[in-house]
């Protein structure tokens, strides 16, 4: 952090972040959205939204405008423009679950303009958070591995976001697409739209900011070797074949790059495993302790991936796989970190000025390791339950395993609070 100025931005990112991922359990809890229902309900695509958008999205964000500068070693290029993304996100959020909403069918009347109104907005801050975060990392070229997976996510970030748009334009306003154009988006963007979104944009960019957060905070070497290389190039490259192969419709080279991308995160799983191993700081702090279950999960989405790749998978289980690999892997990878970023910026701006002038307190010392455990505990079984009861077909299991993570949510959120918000030293 030396040198680095701290993010204007980044705990509001966080705060709106976990009151969507709050709001998105509360609707699966709730029963109001039922995925194994109708994947394409209003309702659904609004709790879907949450959890992309709203929550992975913007945290990812936030993160990314404090992690990016102090992985290049310089200062973001505009804490204006971060600012600026925030509002134009959320804002757009906003149009996009109402414009859901307001679909026929929807809970509310018809009004085709909010779903692509909300959808522009959306891509409006992120492609200047993109030109933000990139002209920032292009002051560190050469880049590390950790570099080049947040630019590589930033990429896919951008292509998801645009089939984003094209499906939202397919359901509010069908006739300004060509017969071509929407025969392709209504057959196969869905499919890409959620390729792009979990696999490139959350997956790789979780990836990246892995490498350099636990080699950080576990004092291991962030170098990372020819595996780590490897694992990179392999999964972005088989991801992007696939991608477009979704667009192109099936070929047999598709299947070759799903085969590469599971290659791939398999290597990151090992190397993963040797920058624990190799770790100088022994007992492990809640954050990175805890941050070996969302890897559990992704490396059980490897096997299921093996699993689909010769025998598929029945449509519930592919949903439960999605939901996996949202709140398990990638969502849990983010409420862990999590635990140790906010009190550590909050320890930055609240005590950093006062060491060596007067008595200061621990980053560990604005967190209760003890007791907060217990809520990640409490989420992590829920979520595995969670998808287990999806795949199942477990409508009724599935909102009480939500309702238990919407409490440990919930806690987690208090936890963060008190870690954001310490009591001054008597």
């Amino acid at each position: 952090m030396r040198g680095v100025r701290l993010s204007r931005w980044s705990m509001s990112y966080f705060a709106a972040a976990l009151t969507s991922l709050i709001l998105a359990e509360v609707l699966w809890a709730s029963g109001l959205a039922d995925p194994l229902a109708s994947i394409g309900d209003p309702w659904v695509l609004v709790g879907v939204h949450l959890t992309t958008l709203g929550f992975l999205t913007l945290l990812m964000m936030g993160a990314l405008h404090q992690f990016v500068p102090v992985l290049t070693e310089t200062e973001l290029a505009s804490q204006g423009a971060s600012g600026a993304t925030l509002a134009a996100v959320a804002v757009g959020l906003a149009f996009m679950l109402l414009g859901f909403l307001a679909l026929p069918g929807g809970a509310l009347p018809v009004m085709v303009w909010l779903l692509p109104v909300g959808g522009s907005l959306v891509i409006l801050g992120l492609l200047v958070a993109a030109v933000n975060l990139g002209i920032t990392l292009g002051r560190a070229w050469p880049w590390t591995l950790s570099a080049w997976l947040v630019a590589t996510g930033l990429a896919f970030l951008l292509a998801t976001v645009g089939a984003g748009l094209l499906l939202a334009l397919s359901l509010a306003a069908p006739e300004l697409l060509s017969r071509t154009l929407l025969a392709a988006v209504v057959g196969r963007g869905l499919a890409a739209h959620v390729m792009g979104g979990i696999g490139g944009w959350l997956t790789l960019t979780a990836m990246g900011v892995a490498y350099k957060l636990l080699a950080m905070f576990t004092l291991s070497d962030e170098h990372r070797g020819a595996l780590g290389w490897g694992a990179y190039a392999v999964t972005a490259t088989g991801l992007a074949l696939a991608w477009a192969g979704r667009w192109l419709g099936p070929s047999p080279w598709e299947r070759w790059a799903w085969m590469a991308v599971l290659v791939g995160l398999a290597a990151y799983v090992v190397d993963m495993r040797t920058l624990y191993q190799t770790r100088k700081r022994r007992p492990l702090e809640l954050n990175a302790r805890y941050g070996l279950i969302p890897l559990g999960f992704l490396a059980s989405l490897i096997v299921v991936g093996v699993v689909l790749y010769r025998d598929g998978l029945t449509p519930r289980a592919e949903l439960a796989v999605a939901f996996w690999a949202l709140y398990g892997w990638v969502g849990g990878l983010a409420l862990t970190q999590l635990y140790k970023i906010v009190p550590f910026l909050t320890w930055l701006n609240a005590f950093g000025h006062q060491m060596g002038k007067s008595r200061v307190p621990r980053v560990q010392d604005l967190v209760d390791e003890r007791r907060d455990r217990y809520a990640y505990w409490a989420y992590f079984a829920a979520v595995a339950l969670g998808g287990a009861f999806l795949s199942l077909g477990w409508w009724e299991a599935f909102r009480a395993a939500l309702a238990l993570a919407l409490l440990a949510t919930l806690d987690i959120g208090r936890a963060l609070h008190h870690g954001a918000h310490p009591v001054p030293l008597g």
